[in-house]
């Protein structure tokens, strides 16, 4: 998708660091990394077939996770017929274009460009959008994409595609088509769709690539896991997810659902629809994160809050909201040392629909509202922003 932020270099992610306790449980927004974001490994990890030879319950599940279609090739049977064969002049740039398959290839032409663009690939698993991307070399022969400014949505329309609404006002050459990537943020991009990009400098191989977001980009060291396995070790050298931070935990979905880190200080305010779409930023700044060290949970309740607090990262989040009302009634109660509990509705109620609601960002689409708060004090604390109505 499109970013404004700066490529990430291609380094291991520093694994637990020997931080003091103290530094190691700071929740700020704009504390020290504890790791460096692996946007592209440098060799080829284990697959995740090896990975379910050992664990056949945990890939069941992920099979049927979304993370696993966040990169699929044009001619893939489930996505093509979705684009082919469809036309949208779209209301914002009053253009037309048209996908259509040619020797089983999807093609888009568009009133404004003279030639067919061929669509090499589709970025997104669906649950939010799928957009059409096209990967060619620049001038200097390294590899660009032209991400399209038509997305599909799952209401089964089509539409102009998130954050490219600007783009629309171009009147002519590629940028009628969509948006181009300095070959940078073509590999940031293409790396967070992927589990591998292959180690070609300046190209993308994508005989290598592994599509799709597998086991190796959130457990790190497989291959030394798989060996200290296979000669009985007592350290099988994989860090498991409950012994990061919170912070860490959340700054590694953050390293492709964004941190906040890598936004300006000015960009995290309620006020910004930008921040809807970016779920560990609005995390990071919820009172339930930042205060989750102040609770006294009896001993078999923990406060921790994370992503993996409320996602089981295997599988596609419910869409049910008592699954999240049981979540949120863990630390919220009139016992001591909880959470406070709601001054103004029961808690049998649905707490999502107040404190994290869905906020149209699309015509053809909303996100969930990570920022979890109390919205009615945002004007008292953010007096600065002319902060909007809720609907």
């Amino acid at each position: 998708m499109s970013r404004k932020y700066p490529f990430i270099p291609p380094l291991i992610i520093l694994l637990l660091a020997c931080f003091s306790g103290t530094a190691w449980y700071l929740y700020g927004s704009h504390q020290p990394n504890l790791f460096v974001p692996k946007v592209r490994a440098t060799e080829q990890p284990v697959k995740m077939k090896q990975c379910c030879e050992c664990h056949e319950k945990v890939c069941q599940q992920f099979a049927g996770a979304p993370h696993l279609r966040t990169l699929r090739k044009a001619n893939d049977p489930d996505v093509i017929d979705k684009f082919a064969g469809r036309k949208i002049t779209l209301k914002e740039n009053g253009r037309t274009y048209h996908f259509y398959k040619d020797h089983d290839e999807l093609w888009v032409s568009c009133d404004s460009y003279p030639n067919p663009v061929r669509i090499d690939w589709f970025f997104g698993s669906g649950l939010h959008a799928i957009t059409p991307v096209s990967l060619f070399p620049n001038e200097a022969g390294k590899s660009e994409l032209l991400q399209h400014i038509v997305s599909w949505y799952p209401s089964g329309k089509l539409g102009i595609t998130l954050g490219l609404q600007e783009l629309a006002h171009s009147k002519s050459g590629i940028q009628a088509l969509g948006e181009v990537s300095s070959h940078a943020n073509t590999l940031n991009c293409f790396g967070c769709h992927t589990s591998y990009l292959g180690n070609v400098p300046g190209e993308i191989q994508t005989s290598q690539m592994i599509a799709g977001v597998s086991c190796v980009r959130c457990h790190l060291n497989g291959a030394e896991h798989i060996r200290a396995a296979e000669r009985g070790e007592k350290d099988l050298k994989l860090v498991k997810w409950n012994q990061l931070s919170p912070l860490e935990s959340i700054n590694r979905c953050g390293e492709c659902h964004r941190r906040s880190d890598q936004l300006e200080p000015d960009e995290i305010h309620p006020d910004s629809e930008l921040l809807i779409r970016f779920a560990p930023v609005g995390l990071s700044q919820s009172p339930c994160f930042l205060k989750q060290g102040d609770l006294k949970l009896p001993a078999d309740k923990s406060s921790r809050f994370d992503c993996t607090t409320c996602h089981n990262p295997h599988q596609q989040a419910s869409r049910d909201p008592e699954v999240y009302r049981r979540v949120c009634l863990n630390c919220h109660s009139d016992l001591k040392g909880h959470a406070p509990v709601c001054s103004k509705e029961s808690m049998e109620s649905q707490c999502l629909q107040c404190h994290m609601p869905p906020v149209e960002v699309h015509d053809n689409l909303s996100f969930t509202d990570h920022w979890i708060r109390i919205r009615e004090r945002d004007r008292q604390r953010f007096p600065e922003f002319q902060l909007k109505q809720q609907k």
